[in-house]
C-alpha cells in the first residue's frame, strides 16, 4: 500500500461510510487516487499480511472509507468512473 495512508481509526466511528473493499494494491490506489483527485478524503482500513508480498481474496483486502456526508459523492464519482473507462471495464468483471 505505498502511498496510501492506512489510518487507524474506531470500528464504531459513525463519522465515515464503507464505500469499497478493494482486493489488490492496484485497485485500492486507483479508486483512492480518482477520489482524492476529485478532493473527497478516504481512509483505509486494511487486513493485508506485511510480511507476505502477495494479496489474496479476503487476506489481502482494504476497506476505503470516506466522510459519511460525502458518501453518496463519492458513489457518484465511482459509478462515473465504471460507466466511463475502460479499465472500470475490467473493474466490474473482476470485483463482482
Amino acid at each position: 500500500m505505498d502511498g496510501v495512508r492506512s489510518v487507524k481509526f474506531p470500528l464504531n466511528d459513525d463519522t465515515w461510510e464503507k464505500i469499497h473493499t478493494a482486493f489488490n494494491d492496484a485497485e485500492l490506489h486507483l479508486i483512492t487516487g480518482i477520489l482524492g483527485g476529485e478532493g473527497v478524503e478516504c481512509r483505509v482500513r486494511s487486513s493485508r499480511v506485511p510480511q507476505l508480498p502477495f494479496s489474496h481474496g479476503a487476506l489481502g483486502a482494504a476497506e476505503i472509507y470516506v466522510p459519511k456526508a460525502k458518501a453518496p459523492m463519492a458513489q457518484r464519482i465511482l459509478m462515473v468512473y465504471r460507466n466511463r473507462s475502460s479499465v472500470g471495464e475490467v473493474w466490474r468483471r473482476t470485483s463482482g
